[in-house]
């Protein structure tokens, strides 16, 4: 339960006159918790359409340049907001401080997120410039990978996924939960038995029931999932080989048998799609084939088998490849 002295009540000031939009914002966001935990940021955002003038100079300095907001003492910050000393004060409190110590502390609590996410980078001025971003960032990220491998560790977790009973390819999040899918589009066809989840519930219990014929295969692009490390204590403790594709020196290289990583650096670009993504792609085609040809002639009479359903049921071009 939220207690009323927790709540900034954003309703205007008797006699201010509100725009609008100022109204639709004022009744979307008439109480904002503001507790230890709050997001200042989102609440000065949301609250911005009914600030008076001073206010909304003040708000406006704060989203566009917190580090200078914080790291100026009040004999300089009044001066540069171009507000008086007790203006300031009335904004922290309008918001839900104590004063300006209390406002700055909050502020300094979301910059956490990095700067990045408050002050990003100058974004690409052309369609052609961002197309060039694009494709010089996925190429690194793929050099990188190629570069920062370790082939001896490949070799080993492909002669392991080779020989397992049941592959387990867990992830969770926006990348992982397809990479992990991707891992089971390219195995299947060699005539592995893959079984991916993004489900954290059902990997636990998954986990459960694994055996030392089988291998757990985590994928985690920042490597710090508890989740995961969890259920790779748990299929280790059946037995089952655990495996990693992650970051290097991450909290996950440490909870299974096995870690294949990368050393892929984050572009930096909150904007842009990350890059990192092709790394890990891959890694998931060079484990792949080297998978497949540890397992010939299988892996080349599965691919004939799936070949011959293609040619007899949809497209008689044998030059296609076995996708769509």
């Amino acid at each position: 339960m939220i207690r009323k002295s927790n709540l900034v009540r954003l309703a205007p000031r008797v006699g201010t006159t509100l725009g609008a939009n100022a109204r639709v914002a004022a009744n979307r966001t008439a109480a904002v918790p503001v507790g230890a935990g709050a997001d200042i940021i989102a609440l000065i955002q949301a609250q911005e359409a009914t600030f008076s003038k001073a206010h909304r100079r003040i708000a406006h300095a704060i989203l566009a340049q917190p580090q200078a907001f914080v790291e100026k003492p009040i004999e300089d910050l009044a001066p540069w907001l171009g507000v008086s000393t007790p203006t300031v004060t009335r904004f922290s409190r309008a918001v839900g401080c104590e004063g300006l110590r209390e406002l700055k502390l909050r502020i300094m609590g979301s910059m956490r997120v990095g700067l990045r996410y408050l002050e990003p980078p100058t974004p690409p001025a052309t369609v052609a410039e961002a197309i060039s971003r694009v494709v010089m960032r996925a190429h690194h990220a793929i050099t990188t990978a190629q570069h920062t491998v370790d082939l001896a560790v490949l070799e080993e977790v492909a002669e392991i996924v080779s020989r397992s009973r049941v592959v387990y390819a867990f992830g969770s999040g926006g990348v992982s939960s397809w990479l992990i899918e991707e891992i089971q589009n390219r195995l299947f066809r060699f005539g592995l038995h893959v079984i991916p989840c993004a489900d954290h519930q059902m990997q636990m219990m998954l986990a459960a029931t694994m055996d030392p014929a089988d291998t757990l295969l985590c994928c985690s692009l920042t490597g710090r999932s508890a989740e995961l490390i969890r259920v790779a204590a748990i299929a280790a403790q059946y037995g089952a080989a655990t495996i990693a594709l992650t970051t290097a020196g991450t909290p996950l290289t440490q909870a299974v048998r096995l870690a294949l990583t990368l050393a892929l650096p984050d572009d930096g670009d909150v904007l842009g799609p990350t890059s990192m993504r092709y790394g890990f792609m891959a890694a998931i085609d060079m484990l792949a084939y080297v998978v497949a040809v540890r397992t010939q002639p299988a892996a080349h009479e599965k691919l004939r088998r799936i070949k011959q359903q293609f040619l007899t049921y949809r497209d008689e071009d044998d030059s296609q490849p076995l996708c769509d």
